[in-house]
């Protein structure tokens, strides 16, 4: 983060909001701590200045972050974003040659925190305004900064797509489908049987390559990104247990306090009062 904001910009520890994949995308610009991020491309570290976009199309999972970590996040809905995009969404084989975090230069950084600073500055003036007219126009103005900002930045991404990239094996490619259809489908589907027929492949088989292009099997993927959506969920103040059960498509609470449990050692409530 650049040093003239660092004195001016209060320090404020983010637990990111949750947001559901199916309908955001999301700018998280670091800056403090660090986090760990698993990808298409394997783990990665996120640390002060890099900028990170949270969308179905690029989907990661966080390993862990450390206790001082801050971050500053712009969303917007997805079908706003993608309309823009019209048929030109990135295949498995493009969402593979991109990386979806950079490093920003100190003038970037402090582009992105201006125009943050603007757009809640905005949602401020709203919040008082009265007059339906007012606020339609005051809202549509919002809006608009919100997908410019996204967009701008999204730019400085595409650039990675300027290179060819090498085409993957058949392998990798069952790997990157089944991590992209997962992200979106996690909270319907948690069996392997349903990725592997996706790809008209017996499940033996299809873990087997899953295994040997990530070292995880489908069903440990499937465990790891639940979870770790739970405790992104848990992570909420004055979020309910019951809302978070409902929210990843358990079918009662019970359910999911067990599968928790089962998968971190500790109930959703004791997590919640270990991290809020």
């Amino acid at each position: 983060m650049p040093k003239n904001l660092q004195k001016s910009r209060k320090k404020c520890i983010f637990a990111p909001k949750f947001v559901s994949m199916e309908t955001q995308v999301s700018l998280e610009l670091c800056t403090a701590g660090s986090a760990e991020l698993l990808t298409v491309k394997g783990q990665c570290s996120i640390v002060p200045g890099m900028i990170v976009v949270h969308s179905p199309v690029f989907p990661m999972l966080e390993l862990s972050r450390s206790a001082d970590y801050a971050s500053v996040m712009l969303h917007e809905s997805v079908g706003n974003i993608y309309t823009l995009f019209s048929q030109s969404i990135p295949t498995p084989q493009q969402a593979l040659a991109i990386t979806p975090f950079m490093h920003l230069t100190d003038e970037q950084q402090r582009f992105f925190l201006q125009r943050v600073d603007e757009i809640h500055a905005k949602e401020q003036q709203l919040r008082d305004l009265t007059h339906p007219i007012q606020r339609k126009i005051l809202e549509t103005s919002i809006h608009l900064l919100r997908q410019q900002t996204i967009m701008e930045h999204v730019f400085l991404f595409s650039h990675q797509l300027l290179e060819t990239p090498a085409v993957p094996s058949r392998r990798r490619q069952v790997f990157v489908t089944f991590f992209l259809s997962l992200n979106q489908e996690y909270r319907q589907h948690r069996t392997v049987q349903y990725y592997a027929a996706q790809q008209h492949m017996s499940p033996r088989h299809f873990a087997d390559i899953i295994k040997q292009e990530s070292d995880y099997t489908p069903m440990e993927w499937i465990n790891m990104v639940t979870v770790s959506q739970a405790k992104n969920l848990l992570r909420q103040p004055h979020m309910l247990v019951k809302q978070v059960a409902d929210e990843l498509g358990f079918p009662e609470q019970f359910t999911f306090r067990k599968y928790f449990k089962t998968h971190t050692g500790l109930s959703p409530t004791e997590y919640q009062n270990k991290n809020n």
